[in-house]
């Protein structure tokens, strides 16, 4: 017996592993989330869509595809797809658009074993792109919004039933080979998405790294010009007026799960503002005292009152995550920060640094009137963040805007307004930059003072110099920043060596020059894919060994189901 929904998560570029026409190059993945440059981890949503059909008495699994292709190199996806009995649906997540070859690509393998299986895609970039879409033959339905718990099991339910699928609201489908666009009419006025992470971390799961990421809402009060999470973008693209949250209640149910889970000292990262709402943070205070919580990363807008910013250090080992983006003023509020200057921020700091576990600061490149020096100058305020913490567990980041602009933002919508030129405009744009050789030709930006070329040297000349800062003030052990400037050094004279390459006239010499630089290609793709690094974790130390999102268990499952 198959199952009436198998959820895929795919790697970035489907067949990574042979690529020695694409530099998978250190930075290339924005590096300020722990995920190599082909993004294996998942929107946390999969997990919860899982649990919610297996409870409503349909068969559901999720499979890692793109973890399990990294983690091991024997791994053979369209064998798995032919021992596997076949799904009856299955439901691939295109949320981030870093996703848009390995998810189609995914997509159009599985309809060739199994032909009968409906393909459905989901996510931020799925309802940006819908009507382009549900145009490739291997896609034959998209759901748009957020918290589709509701409709995405009216829709498993409607099987091919033409009208009951035309009454599945926010579904975008084929009669009979044309699209079909129902209403987004549901926008619901809460966020139910929840995870039992009693059911993430059973069964066989030692050694698996006790981290766990919470959704507590959808959508979001503010609207950072550059960001496909905004306001605006919900406004606009999802129907909703305002951020809607889950209640205390089931927030509170989600912590606890994660408390009852049989690891220990779990880190908990709750994404977005959600403990602006005083209900929600009474409900998380109860479960953060908890042992089994180890820490937990709090993300701010606005700098808190010091009390509420000493009563989050009292629960747990808070980490306080505060992202000016610049420390420029008139580019942060561009960019739709600047809601407090730098001596703001760091008065907050002084007040707080004996009760709070540890700051991150992060800042972007790639934003509206950020010229190169502006950057520069970003890391000379770094060094006096360094300078002036040092041994206090104050770090400063900085990070390139990549892979691409988000769809939808309000940058992307208008970007004239904001001095921007944009490359990629559809989803086979975006798909087909996926491919680039060289990264800068991925970027689907560039800005009145900074060309594609530009963003690339200056996010690696500003992280190597951060990095050499960091060593200078103890902040990273000397080998540790050693390895990641000598890992700078080699990518730019890669892509440096690939420039050429593709400069040189057709010809003997360039077919010889071509086999060289593909094979130290393979080679540096093969040393950057086997382990996983980050500013934050620049030494992997096992951490990517086992994640919550690495479906070990749930592959063996199926195969089961395959004898």
């Amino acid at each position: 017996m198959g199952f009436d929904l198998l959820l895929l998560h795919a790697p970035s570029v489907y067949d990574f592993r042979e690529r020695d026409d694409i530099l998978f190059a250190y930075l290339s993945n924005s590096d300020s989330v722990h995920v190599s440059p082909i993004f294996e981890m998942p929107p946390v949503g999969v997990l919860a869509i899982k649990q919610h059909m297996n409870r409503c008495g349909l068969t559901s699994e999720f499979f890692n595809v793109a973890s399990q292709m990294r983690r091991d190199p024997s791994f053979d996806v369209e064998e798995f797809f032919r021992r596997a009995p076949p799904a009856r649906c299955v439901g691939i997540d295109l949320h981030w658009l870093a996703h848009a070859h390995g998810a189609l690509e995914l997509a159009r393998i599985y309809k060739e074993i199994h032909p009968s299986a409906k393909v459905v895609l989901g996510g931020i970039a799925s309802t940006y792109y819908h009507e382009q879409l549900i145009q490739y033959p291997q896609v034959d339905l998209v759901m748009r919004g957020y918290d589709t718990l509701a409709p995405l099991e009216a829709m498993l339910r409607a099987g091919d039933d033409e009208d009951a699928l035309s009454r599945v609201p926010n579904l975008t489908w084929k009669r009979r080979g044309e699209a079909r666009v129902n209403e987004m009419t549901y926008v619901p006025a809460t966020y139910s998405a929840a995870v039992d992470w009693r059911d993430v971390f059973a069964g066989r799961r030692d050694g698996i790294v006790p981290y766990n990421l919470v959704i507590p809402q959808a959508g979001c009060e503010y609207s950072c010009t550059w960001c496909g999470g905004s306001r605006y973008f919900f406004r606009k693209y999802m129907g909703l007026k305002r951020r809607v949250q889950k209640t205390p209640e089931l927030l509170k149910l989600e912590l606890e799960s994660i408390a009852a889970s049989r690891t220990r000292a779990h880190t908990v990262t709750m994404i977005d503002f959600w403990h602006e709402t005083p209900s929600l943070l009474r409900a998380a205070e109860d479960v953060f005292v908890d042992a089994n919580i180890d820490r937990v990363h709090f993300s701010l807008h606005r700098l808190p009152a010091v009390e509420k910013g000493r009563r989050m250090g009292a629960l747990t080992k808070a980490v306080i995550e505060l992202s000016p983006d610049s420390h420029d003023m008139d580019v942060a509020k561009a960019s739709g920060r600047g809601a407090y200057t730098m001596q703001q921020m760091e008065d907050f700091i002084d007040a707080l640094v004996d009760d709070i576990y540890s700051f991150e600061i992060y800042f972007l490149i790639g934003l509206p009137r950020q010229t190169v020096a502006s950057v520069w100058g970003t890391v000379d305020y770094c060094e006096h963040l360094l300078r002036k913490y040092q041994g206090r567990r104050v770090t400063p980041y900085i990070c390139p805007m990549l892979p691409f602009l988000d769809p939808g933002s309000e940058i992307y919508d208008d970007p004239e307004r904001f001095g921007y030129r944009i490359f990629h405009r559809t989803i086979e744009e975006h798909r087909r930059a996926l491919l680039s050789f060289n990264w800068k030709h991925r970027l689907n930006f560039e800005t009145e003072h900074m060309s594609r070329d530009d963003l690339v040297d200056v996010s690696y000349g500003a992280v190597r110099a951060l990095t050499l800062l960091k060593k200078e003030y103890k902040a990273l052990p000397g080998g540790v920043a050693r390895w990641i400037v000598e890992r700078i050094d080699h990518t730019r004279e890669l892509l440096g060596a690939i420039d050429a390459f593709q400069a040189m006239a057709e010809g003997a010499p360039k077919e010889a020059m071509g086999r060289e630089v593909r094979r130290r290609v393979l080679q540096y793709n093969r040393e950057q894919l086997r382990s996983v690094s980050s500013q934050q974790r620049p030494a992997d130390f096992g951490f990517a060994d086992r994640q919550w999102f690495d479906t070990d268990e749930a592959f063996e499952r199926v195969m089961r189901r395959g004898r």
